[in-house]
């Protein structure tokens, strides 16, 4: 893994996570991961040998972090870990079998507008509605920095080689140094650490459901970027581009990768549920599924850092599902991404 992607991804999103952790909020962070759950999750368990789980660092929540001496992870041997307490296979509603043909949308488009306004920064809107083809959008080809939004590009290629025989998700990965130097706080509540062991199912899980970056690299590795890539351009996806350490993304090629996920492109109808299932789990809620009424269900994937807030997602709405795509060169700022999903989903609501 190219040294650059070592350093731009490693900070995203997990230090929300560790800060949850550390204050003392894991039943809410739990919640908010299960999304849909059963609420038969288990803490994490060591198959073999002794380990970390979350009850652990549970307890009262509190203002004042807990010391880290209090939720360090013993001293133990590398061993198999499982992650399946992390997601649940959860029920979404139905979804067309593929898209309605593009039309634009005049009306969606002035809305996505007055949403944006004139605020400082560069802000790309990609928004379609899957059952009429409803369609608006604002400097989609605009390049950006990607961040965690090239998990999703990881998501489709690990279930397109699983469906073609190319990789087994039982397959066991080891977590070597190079992937845990890449830590920045999502490992330890995970309960993992250097040597480990876990199945390819399981790092998928991680770098969805928590957006863990040390295993979403293992897991780009075990791809092969090239092959990441070739996949993109087989959906006519050329700026974004994995094998790129610049992790070059653009609104409407997430828009259109969104969609290859929706529709199940390239893999079976179990696969796109899993998918769907698991991005529908995903933990960080401040974008475009904080504007939208409680209990919407929503498959999506974020990616922050320094220059890059993002949110991609699909929408069951008012007027059917759609895709709606949010790149911005701000710095962790949510609140333009709450407002352009409000917006997008009251018109739809009103000309449904």
């Amino acid at each position: 893994m190219d040294a650059r992607v070592v350093a731009t991804t490693q900070r995203d999103n997990a230090l929300v996570l560790r800060l949850l952790f550390v204050t003392g909020t894991i039943a809410a962070l739990i919640s908010a991961l299960s999304c849909g759950s059963d609420g038969n999750s288990k803490p994490p368990q060591v198959l073999t040998g002794g380990g970390p789980t979350l009850a652990s660092a549970r307890g009262a929540a509190t203002e004042t972090p807990v010391p880290d001496t209090l939720i360090s992870t013993p001293t133990r041997q590398p061993t198999i870990v499982s992650l399946a307490w992390l997601s649940a296979d959860i029920s979404l509603p139905p979804l067309p079998p593929a898209l309605a043909a593009s039309s634009p949308d005049p009306g969606l488009r002035a809305a996505i507008e007055t949403a944006v306004g004139d605020r400082e920064g560069s802000y790309s809107v990609s928004v379609q509605n899957l059952d009429d083809g409803r369609y608006a959008a604002i400097n989609e080809g605009k390049i950006y920095y990607g961040a965690s939004l090239f998990k999703l590009e990881l998501l489709l290629e690990a279930y397109r080689q699983r469906d073609s025989g190319e990789l087994d998700f039982l397959r066991l990965l080891t977590l070597e140094k190079k992937y845990v130097e890449q830590d920045l706080g999502t490992l330890e509540p995970l309960g993992l650490i250097e040597g480990d062991q876990l199945t390819v199912a399981d790092a998928v899980r991680a770098m969805i459901v928590v957006s863990d970056t040390p295993t979403a690299v293992l897991i780009q590795d075990t791809l092969g970027p090239p092959n990441v890539d070739a996949t993109l351009r087989s959906l006519g996806i050329s700026d974004s581009q994995s094998a790129n350490h610049d992790l070059p993304v653009t609104a409407r090629d997430m828009t259109r990768l969104m969609a290859a996920v929706a529709t199940g492109e390239g893999v079976s109808q179990g696969s796109r549920h899993e998918m769907l299932s698991l991005l529908a789990q995903e933990g960080f809620r401040d974008g475009i599924i904080a504007a939208l009424p409680q209990n919407t269900p929503v498959s999506h994937k974020t990616g922050s850092f320094e220059s890059a807030t993002h949110d991609v997602a699909l929408v069951w709405g008012p007027a059917g599902p759609y895709l709606i795509a949010v790149l911005t060169d701000r710095s962790y700022d949510w609140q333009p991404i709450r407002e352009i999903s409000s917006a997008v989903w009251q018109y739809f609501s009103a000309n449904p």
